[in-house]
């Protein structure tokens, strides 16, 4: 057992001894005057899926980053920066606007934000220039083989009319180096030049010949080609329009829910007098002038 997996175990089990009943002093991996930071406390810290992946140099340098930031915290308050004026003024800010924030992600999630393909595709429908593309693009299905041999074997069982998907599925998985065989769409830049000047010469459903390269050989299927200029397909663009609908749903909703919470207050305001003073004016207020 090497030293890395007899770490991982010894964390693991001090986590669950942290979740039992904690013992103040063996409980302790840290300490800087009278704070201190406990295995319950790093391992709440610590993504729980990256708690059995993660490497004892990264457990410790967490814990020395907690150490420097605790010392740096300790000597402001010890300077009583906290009691600054400034500092307690900007600190109300930041109340201020993370209640704020909690509350309109309260009433979002009470009102989820769906959106529709219908939606999407009237979106895809409206907007050609938005979805230009730059560059030419090809998507190809891609094999990689380790010998040529077994390369020009599967172009023969592609050229005989076996289907992509099969030839993948019947492969030995330990001659199929790349697991994810649909490439989808890739320019001339975004591909090893190799099989780039290739690709972009054959035509669509062509299969090209036994393509080799510093990772082997490479057997691949044009599935579509389109030209600089052509709109992309809706499906690379879906899940951009998504975000853009959401986006707008949610200052939508932010709009209508503001509205409704205005209502329930008495609001006052004196843009006369604001109207009424100048940019000196506002700079000798600010002074207290």
């Amino acid at each position: 057992m090497n030293k890395a997996t007899l770490f991982l175990r010894f964390f693991s089990l001090l986590i669950f001894i942290g979740c039992q009943q904690p013992q103040p002093e063996t409980d302790i991996i840290a300490r800087v005057g009278d704070a201190s930071l406990s295995i319950r406390e790093l391992s709440e810290e610590i993504p729980q899926q990256l708690q059995t992946s993660a490497k004892q140099t990264e457990i410790k340098e967490y814990v020395i980053r907690w150490i420097n930031k605790e010392v740096l915290y300790q000597e402001a308050l010890s300077l009583k920066l906290d009691q600054r004026p400034d500092f307690q003024k900007e600190l109300a800010r930041l109340k201020r606007e993370l209640i704020i924030n909690e509350l309109l992600e309260l009433a979002i999630d009470r009102n989820p934000i769906k959106i529709s393909d219908a939606e999407i595709q009237n979106v895809y429908d409206q907007s050609d220039e938005d979805f230009l593309l730059n560059d030419d693009v090809v998507r190809c299905y891609h094999i990689l083989c380790s010998t040529r041999e077994e390369a020009e074997s599967i172009r023969s069982q592609l050229a005989q009319g076996v289907a992509f998907e099969e030839v993948v599925e019947a492969m030995n998985p330990d001659s199929l180096r790349f697991q994810n065989w649909d490439l989808g769409y890739f320019t001339k830049e975004q591909i090893i030049p190799e099989i780039s000047k290739v690709v972009f010469n054959l035509p669509v459903g062509a299969h090209s010949s036994a393509i080799k390269s510093d990772f082997g050989y490479h057997i691949l299927k044009v599935i579509d080609k389109r030209s600089k200029g052509q709109k992309r397909h809706l499906s690379d663009v879906k899940e951009e329009i998504r975000m853009r609908l959401t986006e707008l749903k949610r200052q939508e909703y932010y709009e209508r829910f503001l509205l409704q919470t205005k209502s329930k207050y008495q609001i006052h305001s004196n843009f006369q007098l604001l109207d009424a003073m100048t940019s000196d004016s506002l700079v000798s207020a600010k002074k207290g002038e």
